[in-house]
């Protein structure tokens, strides 16, 4: 399985982002959290890195990370993961990412998601819960 991180022009380019929609599409529709085209956009600009996973015939995982500077220093976020593959590949990508969050100098990454990554990713420690009143 080959793993990348998509560059700005990788983003604009049709052929290959034609690829990351349908993953995209699905994580939008279940979580409502951020479209294919709001990534798409912070992509080109460098505000958001779009990550992939792919075998032979198809894109399988995205990941989306976004930098941010906070008081206490840079921190990593991985704000998208969706798709499927192993357990390996999935700790592949996370070790991937952290490595290359780690050159730029951030303190930590942090994934927003499902409780259940914590069981996937043992490393990981929860820090906090999100929570949300509809208005």
């Amino acid at each position: 399985m080959r793993m990348f991180c998509l560059s700005a022009a990788d983003c604009t380019a049709e052929t290959i982002w034609g690829d990351f929609v349908p993953l995209l599409d699905r994580f939008e529709r279940a979580t409502g959290e951020v479209s294919a085209d709001q990534v798409r956009d912070a992509a080109i600009s460098d505000a958001m890195q779009v990550w992939g996973l792919q075998d032979a015939e198809r894109v399988r995982l995205v990941a989306v990370t976004e930098i941010a500077k906070t008081p206490r220093g840079l921190i990593c976020t991985v704000r998208v993961a969706t798709g499927s593959a192993s357990r390996a590949h999935q700790e592949r990508l996370l070790d991937e990412i952290g490595r290359w969050a780690r050159s730029l100098g951030c303190r930590c990454v942090r994934l927003v998601g499902r409780k259940g990554w914590l069981r996937r990713f043992p490393r990981l420690k929860q820090v906090g819960v999100v929570m949300e009143w509809a208005l």
